[in-house]
């Protein structure tokens, strides 16, 4: 918020300067405010995303050397980004969600996660899915459908959004999320597939998007070793 006031600030004095420079009418000062303003904002704005995307990279690296609660605390760190740019805490609350859901710590995921942006698909589904776990179907659909219709073009998600609402027992209206996302996402043929799979009594098969599915801790990734197996199982 710091960085609207700054600008508001500058594109004020702007216009005064103009204005009363040019024959002391104020309307003359308006246009240059209001560039200087817009321009003054979107540098700053810029500048906060940059320092943000540091944080988030430094956070990245303790994630890799498994050092989790560091990670977790240069996201804390960063909340003094809160009072400057808009959005900045939305999401942060979401890295931090996920990265906390990731590490299964649901009850300490929940509360960041709510405060996620709704343009994070990855931290809203998983807040959906965390309702499902509960077996809160009402707030389940409530959260799938907010994030879906922020995020229509991504597959993964209207399919964890059916996957739950199909094993909540609720097929025909997860054919009803599968038909929409098909809709919205007409070549992608994993959505086709669990959509024919269900209308046909069948089960859904969520293994074809990898760790991106695995995330949501619905399922358990097959072991290194079976999967071996599979790849190099001869001909027959």
């Amino acid at each position: 918020m710091y960085n609207l006031l700054i600008s508001l600030g500058i594109g004020t004095a702007l216009t005064l300067a103009f204005g009363f420079g040019f024959g002391n009418v104020l309307y003359y000062g308006l246009p240059p405010g209001l560039l200087g303003a817009i321009g003054v904002y979107f540098y700053l704005a810029r500048k906060s995303y940059k320092q943000l995307q540091n944080k988030f990279q430094k956070s990245q690296a303790k994630l890799q050397n498994r050092d989790v609660e560091e990670a977790l605390q240069i996201l804390e760190d960063a909340r003094d980004l809160e009072k400057w740019q808009f959005l900045v805490g939305s999401q942060l609350d979401g890295q931090a969600g996920s990265i906390l859901y990731s590490m299964q710590r649901f009850d300490e995921a929940e509360e960041y996660l709510e405060g996620a942006f709704r343009k994070n698909w990855v931290a809203r589904g998983m807040l959906g899915v965390l309702y499902y776990k509960r077996g809160d179907y009402e707030k389940m659909e409530e959260t799938f459908e907010e994030a879906v219709l922020a995020n229509k073009d991504k597959p993964l998600l209207w399919n964890v959004y059916a996957y739950c609402m199909w094993k909540s027992r609720q097929r025909e209206e997860a054919i009803d999320v599968l038909n929409r996302a098909v809709d919205e996402n007409e070549k992608d043929k994993k959505t086709q597939q669990n959509l024919n799979a269900l209308q046909n009594g069948n089960k859904m098969n969520m293994r074809g998007w990898g760790d991106q599915w695995y995330q949501f801790h619905l399922d358990r990734p097959p072991r290194p070793d079976v999967q071996r197996q599979t790849k190099f199982r001869p001909q027959r």
